[in-house]
């Protein structure tokens, strides 16, 4: 069985926001669901299994259920796996004694990391004070944290901290380019939501020059994912695409389970696209900006007339959808 190192627990997809840049397309109209007592100690005793030492959680907002994200980490802790960091967007942060208030049942479960969101994707959604707000807790409270990304922190600050901004706002105050440049900037790996970015960063190609025959790397690295509330594992960077958690550790796709993870695996895109042209996909005229572009539009297909295992979860592709040019 293959050891995650640099992975993560997704505890639930629904967040307080929905930044153009998500990986993995939350947005609050998703169905709540958190993850339960139960997959918590189903995965934390896998984890124990596989010789991983620690995590970082993540979601969605895992703050939007505190009793579901105190529940995880007393299990992870008990078969001996630590939180590298919690990662919040800081929208729970409008009063001082509720924050340190968390802070406290945290710092007693051995939470010492907090990884703090700020940038121009989401101040549509979180006033920069809340996030300012619990900076300065997390300070006062002896806890460790760092903002994802500092430099924006520095270029937001000028704006109005008590309130939200629209997009229209944020082009007056940062620019008509601000979405392609805090996306360029970020370092994106351009997928998720974060595709309809990439669609005015990159030319459009047709399908046929992005198809490639070696196994996409991404799949192959079991050391970096995340387990997800479902029992699910998401490859680094290939939302959308799930296998259980003990199958993908253990590398064991069969085609007949997950289709589309065998073929990534073992003859890259041009597997995928010959097995989803067989179904009847037929790619768009204009073209698709990257490889993973035209992965998506297959999956999005596929679900439809031959829905597998590996093509989940349903949220993902259902907030997707809200915003999709690859139809």
């Amino acid at each position: 069985m293959n050891t995650p190192i640099y992975s993560g627990i997704i505890t639930n997809y629904v967040c307080t926001a929905a930044c153009r840049h998500c990986m993995f397309a939350s947005a609050p109209h998703l169905s709540k669901e958190y993850i339960s007592a139960e997959m918590a100690e189903k995965l934390a005793v896998l984890l124990q299994e596989a010789g991983t030492r620690s995590v970082h959680i993540g979601g969605g907002e895992p703050f939007m259920n505190f009793d579901a994200l105190t529940t995880l980490i007393s299990t992870l802790r008990h078969h001996g796996v630590g939180i590298d960091y919690i990662e919040t967007n800081a929208f729970w942060c409008s009063d001082d004694d509720f924050i340190k208030e968390r802070l406290s049942k945290l710092k007693a479960l051995g939470v010492e990391t907090i990884m703090v969101s700020v940038d121009p994707f989401h101040i549509e959604f979180v006033p920069l004070e809340r996030p300012i707000r619990l900076c300065r807790m997390l300070r006062t409270c002896g806890f460790d944290y760092f903002i994802w990304k500092e430099r924006y922190l520095r270029s937001l600050w000028n704006l109005d901290h008590s309130r939200t901004y629209s997009q229209k706002e944020l082009k007056a105050a940062l620019g008509e380019k601000y979405i392609s440049e805090t996306a360029s900037e970020y370092g994106l790996g351009m997928n998720g939501r974060a595709l309809f970015i990439a669609d005015s960063l990159y030319p459009r190609r047709a399908a046929e020059a992005w198809l490639s025959d070696v196994p996409c790397s991404s799949l192959g690295d079991t050391s970096h994912c995340h387990l997800d509330l479902y029992g699910n594992i998401v490859p680094s960077g290939c939302p959308g695409i799930s296998a259980d958690a003990r199958d993908y550790l253990e590398e064991n796709f069969p085609a007949e389970l997950y289709p589309v993870l065998y073929r990534l695996t073992s003859g890259g895109i041009r597997a995928l696209y010959e097995y989803a042209c067989s179904k009847g996909f037929v790619p768009i005229p204009q073209g698709y900006p990257s490889r993973c572009a035209l992965c998506y539009a297959m999956r999005k297909y596929l679900r439809e007339c031959a829905p597998s295992a590996d093509i989940a979860p349903d949220c993902f592709y259902y907030s997707m959808e809200k915003d999709d040019i690859y139809s």
